[in-house]
């Protein structure tokens, strides 16, 4: 699922003249403050454009035309059935509003290899995204994942964009970072 939302938070654009939730009032359903907040909007989201553009040329076209990056991470732990009912209420805020449903996994009681929930909601613009919304309860990390991205983008960045970070897969990458630490804690010792 962290594939999933690495790419989606890097691909998906949100329309800001629509958006269906107040991320203010999406930080209320929750019991706890969000554990990761990213606001990332004009010359901020530059710099990130600019600080890509010679590593990750298409990321950089891709941030030119967003207007705000918003990610929310917020822990679970026992509220996670609660969560669940309050994120799908927001999905029918912003159904309500005209945004299409293009992704809805709803994990089944007892499913053990079920990751978790997901909805992804786009607002069509004729040839592009005009807006798309992440939102995903994560049961192998035990958090619920928000994601509104602000601006047009061409499907064919996207498609670009996910082709070039495919093949990263998050875990295995920190397991290995964890794994070369703990050995060299090793021969330290030694």
């Amino acid at each position: 699922m962290r594939r999933l939302l690495l790419t989606l938070a890097l691909a998906a654009p949100l329309g800001a003249t629509a958006q269906p939730v107040d991320v203010a009032a999406l930080d209320a359903l929750f019991e706890a403050p969000p554990t990761v907040e990213v606001n990332l909007r004009g010359s901020l989201l530059r710099l990130a454009s600019e600080a890509a553009r010679a590593e990750e040329p298409e990321a950089a076209l891709m941030l030119d035309g967003l207007r705000a990056v918003t990610v929310r991470v917020y822990t679970l732990g026992a509220t996670r059935d609660l969560a669940v009912r309050r994120l799908a209420d927001v999905g029918q805020r912003f159904e309500a509003d005209g945004w299409w449903t293009f992704v809805r996994v709803r994990s089944q009681p007892g499913d053990t290899e079920n990751d978790g929930d997901v909805w992804i909601y786009v607002r069509d613009a004729g040839d592009a995204f005009d807006g798309m919304a992440v939102m995903a309860v994560d049961n192998e990390d035990d958090n619920a994942v928000f994601v509104l991205i602000d601006g047009t983008i061409d499907p064919a960045q996207v498609s670009a964009l996910t082709r070039r970070f495919a093949d990263v897969d998050v875990d295995d990458e920190a397991d290995q970072a964890d794994r070369d630490g703990d050995s060299s804690r090793d021969d330290d010792d030694q």
